[in-house]
């Protein structure tokens, strides 16, 4: 017979072993079989704002080597122009451990180098011009791959089942922006309903399968920025335009300085 025990924690209760072996059961071993075959990223929260000169991490939870990471604080790193991509990361340290404890220190760090090393993962990335304030928010799906002077988060990670994914805002914003079309077949109507009706990132391969049956096979790859740039493909599409040309994408903002 198996037998589930949940430990009551309680006033003037003594403090016994056992409570403390079935606490480490129901909290540890239980997060680590949820998202056993889950990729690494975000789980929830961890929204990125910046002032002036701070980009700020908020609290929320991470997926690193199949263990969850719970941000209870924000996280601050401090920025400046550069004119050249930068991308942020989050760095976690070797673990320590004590007879008491295991320790994991983590880290934001800029780095110019895309890909990442043991131990990164990405946050954001940005080209950030002399004079310019960098932008969080977006005005449309497009807008969120904006090279100059704009927070670009669709390399993110986002932690799904069957691998890292793209954040559940991009996709919803796809979603939405597909919705307020009228050219848009039955099909698409349904997807995106699906995808507004819940919180989770969508999976890799449920994105794939839209983008395969939409006949847009060469956009199809393993990275976030694939999967995003095939979506961004439909919904021009959808509105009869054409693909933009790199120099257009990557146009530069005017930026005044009083």
């Amino acid at each position: 017979m198996l037998v589930q025990t949940i430990p009551l924690f309680q006033d003037a209760h003594l403090l016994r072993r056992g409570m403390l072996e079935a606490l480490s059961d129901y909290t540890f071993l239980f997060q680590e079989y949820m998202y056993k075959g889950y990729g690494d990223g975000i789980l929830a929260g961890c929204e990125l704002t910046a002032t002036e000169d701070v980009i700020i991490l908020g609290q929320g939870v991470l997926l690193f080597e199949n263990r969850p990471y719970l941000l209870k604080e924000p996280m601050m790193a401090a920025y400046h122009p550069t004119n050249n991509l930068t991308v942020l990361k989050l760095m976690f340290f070797d673990e320590m451990r004590d007879p008491n404890y295991i320790y994991r220190e983590m880290e934001l760090i800029f780095s110019e180098q895309t890909h990442m090393r043991k131990g990164e993962m990405e946050l954001c990335r940005f080209t950030l011009q002399e004079g310019a304030r960098l932008r969080y928010q977006y005005r449309d799906f497009e807008d969120r791959d904006t090279i100059y002077d704009t927070m670009n988060r669709v390399h993110v990670p986002y932690a799904s089942l069957g691998g890292s994914t793209l954040s559940p805002e991009i996709t919803r914003s796809f979603a939405a922006e597909m919705l307020e079309l009228s050219s848009i077949t039955d099909y698409d109507a349904l997807f995106c309903t699906q995808i507004l009706g819940q919180n989770h990132p969508l999976g890799p391969e449920a994105l794939r399968a839209y983008l395969r049956r939409k006949g847009t096979e060469e956009f199809i790859g393993e990275t976030n920025h694939e999967l995003y740039m095939g979506l961004a493909d439909i919904l021009r599409k959808a509105r009869g335009e054409h693909r933009p040309q790199e120099t257009e994408r990557r146009k530069k903002w005017r930026v005044t300085v009083e």
